[in-house]
């Protein structure tokens, strides 16, 4: 799938789930349980279409390996602090997901 065509999909789960929602509070208890099913069924898509996503743009991206070089060849002699700025001044930011073992680090370099 190309990413264009899964943000697509994703777009139109959302819009379903929020179509669906809007729903349940005017459904009955048998009704309110068959589109709460169906909701979990489309949140299931929705986040494996966003794993994927992610997985697609992680191989897209390349990253500059050069200012690392230097530090990396005398990590072992560098103190805990210095590790630290390192890490510090080349990570922008790390996420990691609660759904799933998903992380994704985003380099400043």
């Amino acid at each position: 799938m190309e990413v264009e065509s899964i943000k697509g999909e994703i777009l139109k789960l959302d819009t379903e789930i929020r179509s669906l929602m809007d729903k349940m509070a005017e459904a009955d208890d048998v009704v309110f349980a068959y589109i709460q099913q169906r909701i979990k069924e489309l949140h299931s898509r929705k986040s494996e279409l966003e794993r994927k996503l992610q997985t697609k743009a992680r191989k897209r991206m390349a990253i500059n390996t050069k200012p690392l070089v230097e530090p990396l060849a005398m990590w072992d002699t560098l103190t805990v602090q210095e590790k630290h700025d390192v890490a510090a001044e080349m990570i922008e930011v790390v996420y990691i997901s609660h759904h799933s073992e998903d992380i994704e680090i985003r380099f400043s370099i």
